[in-house]
């Protein structure tokens, strides 16, 4: 008995054979083009033929070949992001929630850090079936991504300002981002503002509110941060030590705020104590730091949604086949800046 049992239990299982769409034919009595139409859904199928062969497929424990199936339609359910490569925790944050959001309708997300030709490419090859692109307003196209774009049969969405013909768009409003920073510096008694950062809309903005609030000007109002530079102690120095100095400050990231805090930290100048500071970059980290600094940015739940939503149809655009939306910013006022009057004297 023991023995019969040993050999009993050591006897492989035979391997079941797999169920293809001819076996579920041969069974139902019909061709295997109506078995593949009745299981996908599409036209030509009477409903009662329909209800059969599912009913025969879910018996016979049908499982499809989602591999094969996408040779056929070439579609993946997919979305390819072209993404920077900035050493930045906004674009992190970004994506991780534009992969979340995406998981939650059943869509996978695959990005790339190549060249936007190369990466456009690649997609192609991989037939994925829509691409969010992440590039500034001031980008142009070039020539190879045009060519690229051309043999992509899906749909494009440009996120962050940039514009191309056939192409979904989101543009962010950082010059009213800026504005509105500058209005609620305004508003708590500062009247003599520094902007850290590039030449751009944001700069913009921060001088619209100078001129509109009729705030002071002084000669450091715009410290200039050219692509790859940082914020050193020489280009501060003059501004820090000089009579003509600053109340608050706005810096146009979180890579400059960064920057400027531990220049801050080596001359032990504090926030808001000494000077009030709002930061361009509304990410999860602004909150968390030892004096969580004031933030004026998009939201990155509301990015990531506009996008799926877009990507997706669901973003209500009616008769219009191409979104083009602008997203506005939030200011979310933290311990970074303190009205004027109550600041410690230098």
């Amino acid at each position: 008995m023991e023995e019969a049992a040993i050999q009993k239990l050591g006897k492989e299982e035979p391997v079941p054979m797999k169920v293809t769409i001819k076996d579920i034919a041969r069974e139902a009595g019909v061709s295997h083009p109506t078995v593949s139409k009745a299981l996908n859904g599409a036209p030509g199928v009477s409903e009662d033929i329909r209800k059969k062969i599912v009913a025969i497929a879910s018996r016979m424990n049908y499982v499809p070949n989602l591999a094969a199936k996408r040779l056929v339609d070439r579609k993946t359910n997919s979305i390819g992001l072209i993404w920077p490569k900035i050493e930045g925790l906004f674009f992190y944050h970004l994506g991780m929630q534009i992969q979340k959001e995406a998981a939650a309708r059943g869509i996978d997300v695959i990005m790339s850090l190549a060249e936007p030709p190369e990466a456009l490419r690649i997609f192609n090859e991989h037939f994925v079936d829509e691409i969010l692109f992440w590039c500034p307003p001031d980008w142009l196209p070039s020539v190879e991504f045009i060519k690229q774009r051309e043999l992509f049969h899906g749909n494009m969405l440009l996120m962050g300002g940039g514009r191309m013909e056939r192409t979904h768009c989101i543009g962010i409003d950082r010059k009213s981002a800026v504005y509105e920073a500058v209005r609620y510096l305004a508003g708590q008694g500062h009247r003599k503002l520094t902007f850290i950062g590039n030449r751009s809309d944001k700069l913009t903005g921060f001088t619209q509110g100078l001129l509109e609030l009729r705030l002071d000007y002084h000669d450091h109002y715009f410290i200039q941060i050219e692509p790859g530079e940082s914020v050193t102690e020489s280009k501060m120095q003059s501004l820090l030590d000089g009579e003509d100095r600053p109340t608050a400050f706005i810096v146009d990231s979180q890579t400059y705020a960064f920057e400027l805090l531990e220049l801050f930290r080596k001359r032990k100048l504090r926030i808001p104590g000494d000077y009030s500071l709002v930061v361009y970059d509304d990410i999860p980290e602004m909150e968390r730091m030892e004096v969580p600094l004031t933030t004026v940015g998009p939201s990155i739940p509301k990015l990531a949604l506009a996008a799926l939503d877009i990507l997706t149809g669901r973003d209500g655009r009616g008769e219009s086949k191409w979104a083009d939306v602008d997203i506005g910013c939030e200011l979310h006022i933290r311990k970074s800046v303190s009205p004027l009057h109550t600041k410690a004297k230098k």
